[in-house]
C-alpha cells in the first residue's frame, strides 16, 4: 500500500446522496473531522432531497467544500450514470486529490472507475453495508457483485462496517481478502450520553416504552413489531410505542394498528430530537432483515437503553445475546412478543443491560472512526 507524502493531503469524499441515513451522516461528520485535523476536503454527492441537515450549511460551518452532482442517482439509468462519469473525471482531473475515498454502491462504482481512470493513487471505498442479499433478487444481486469486483481491482481498501460485512465480501470473492479491513463505524455520542434514559435507575414502572426507529420500508421489517404486539396486547403489560420515521409502508402499518386495534402505538415521522425520545424510552427494538451496522444501535447503547435486535449482518458483533441485549430472528414475532414480555417484566435486567450499553458505546465515538480512517489511509 502505498504510503502519504504528506501530513495533510487533499481528500476528495464521494457519496450518492446526502438523504437521510447513517451513511449520509457519517460521511459529512468524516468530512467535517478530517478538515479539524488539518486535510484539505472535497465532498461531491448526487441529487439530495431529504438531507438530514442543510449540507451546504454544515459544510461552510466546518470548513470543507462541498460540490452537487444531480446526474449521480440512486437507480440505474446509462444516460444519467454515464453524465454523472464524465463529471466525475472532470472533477477529479481539476482537483487532483491524493485520497479519493467513495461512500455507497453508485457512488463507489462510477466514483472508483473515474478515479483510476485520473490515476489516483490511493482509492479507498467504503460500503456502508452492501447489497449482495435482502433487496434484490438473486439474479439482480449477482449483477451487483459482479460491478463490485471489477470496482475493486481500482480499491487500495475497502472499509467494512464490521467483521461481518468484511467476511460477506471475501465469501463472494470480491477481492483478495488483504484487500479488506474493518472501521466500524462513528457517532456523535455526546448528546445521547448526556440525556440518559431512565431506564438505568432501578425503580419500577406502571409502564414500559419501546421505541423503533428507522425508514418505513420492507427491509427494515416494522411489520415484525406490529405483529408481536399483537401477541401481547391482551396481556396485563402497560406499553407504549413510539414509531420513529417515514416511509411507503407508513400507511399500511397505521392501518394495520387500527384494524388489529393496538392501543399507544404513535407514529411519530422523522424527528430531529433522537436524544430526547430515546431518553424517555425503556427498549430500543431493530426489527430489520438486513443491517450492515446499525449506527441507531449505538445511540440506544449511549442513551443506557436495553435492546431487542433481529440476527442479522452486523448488528450480532454490536448486541451479544443475553449480555447487551436479546438476539431474535428476523421472521419469528412469537420471539419478539416474547422478549418484550421478558424486559417488560424485570426492570433490573433492563438496567444491568442499560449500563452495560452505556460503556460499549464509547467505541464507536467518532473521534475514534476518524482516528481509524486515518490510520488506514496512511497504510498502519
Amino acid at each position: 500500500m502505498p504510503k502519504l507524502n504528506s501530513p495533510h493531503p487533499k481528500i476528495l469524499l464521494v457519496i450518492t446522496r446526502l438523504d437521510r441515513g447513517g451513511s449520509a451522516e457519517l460521511t459529512l461528520q468524516l468530512a467535517a473531522g478530517l478538515r479539524k485535523r488539518g486535510y484539505r476536503v472535497v465532498l461531491l454527492s448526487g441529487k439530495t432531497t431529504e438531507p438530514l441537515w442543510d449540507p451546504i450549511q454544515y459544510a461552510q460551518d466546518n470548513d470543507f467544500t462541498i460540490q452537487f452532482i444531480d446526474s449521480l442517482i440512486r437507480p440505474l439509468n446509462p444516460i444519467k450514470d454515464l453524465v454523472a462519469f464524465i463529471q466525475l473525471v472532470k472533477i477529479f482531473h481539476q482537483y487532483r486529490p491524493e485520497i479519493l475515498h467513495t461512500n455507497s454502491s453508485k457512488a463507489g462504482l462510477l466514483g472508483r472507475i473515474a478515479g483510476a481512470l485520473c490515476k489516483i493513487k490511493q482509492i479507498y471505498h467504503s460500503p456502508h453495508g452492501h447489497i449482495f442479499y435482502g433487496y434484490y433478487n438473486r439474479f439482480i444481486s449477482k449483477i451487483f457483485i459482479y460491478f463490485e469486483k471489477f470496482a475493486a481491482h481500482y480499491t487500495t481498501k475497502i472499509m467494512n462496517l464490521t467483521e461481518y460485512g468484511r467476511r460477506d465480501h471475501i465469501r463472494e470473492k470480491i477481492a483478495r481478502p488483504e484487500k479488506f479491513c474493518v472501521s466500524s463505524c462513528g457517532i456523535e455520542l455526546e448528546p445521547f450520553l448526556n440525556a440518559p434514559s431512565g431506564n438505568i435507575q432501578a425503580r419500577k414502572k406502571d409502564h414500559i416504552s419501546l421505541i423503533w426507529v428507522g425508514r418505513i420500508v420492507p427491509i427494515k421489517n416494522l411489520q415484525l413489531l406490529l405483529n408481536a404486539l399483537t401477541l401481547i396486547m391482551n396481556k396485563d403489560i402497560n406499553i407504549q410505542v413510539n414509531i420513529i420515521g417515514d416511509g411507503p409502508l407508513r400507511i399500511e402499518s397505521k392501518n394495520f394498528v387500527k384494524q388489529k386495534k393496538l392501543k399507544n402505538v404513535n407514529f411519530l415521522g422523522y424527528r430531529n430530537d433522537i436524544p430526547a425520545l430515546l431518553s424517555q424510552s425503556d427498549v430500543f427494538i431493530l426489527s430489520s432483515l438486513n443491517e450492515g451496522f446499525g449506527r441507531v444501535l449505538v445511540e440506544a447503547m449511549a442513551s443506557g437503553l436495553a435492546i431487542i435486535a433481529t440476527r442479522v449482518g452486523g448488528v450480532p458483533e454490536i448486541i451479544k445475546d443475553r449480555k447487551n441485549g436479546i438476539l431474535i430472528e428476523s421472521s419469528n414475532h412469537i420471539q419478539l412478543a416474547e422478549s418484550i414480555v421478558l424486559l417488560a417484566k424485570n426492570y433490573l435486567m433492563r438496567q444491568r443491560i442499560g449500563v452495560i450499553n452505556r460503556k460499549n458505546a464509547e467505541f464507536y465515538s467518532l473521534n475514534n472512526y476518524i482516528n481509524r480512517v486515518i490510520k488506514i489511509y496512511r497504510g498502519c
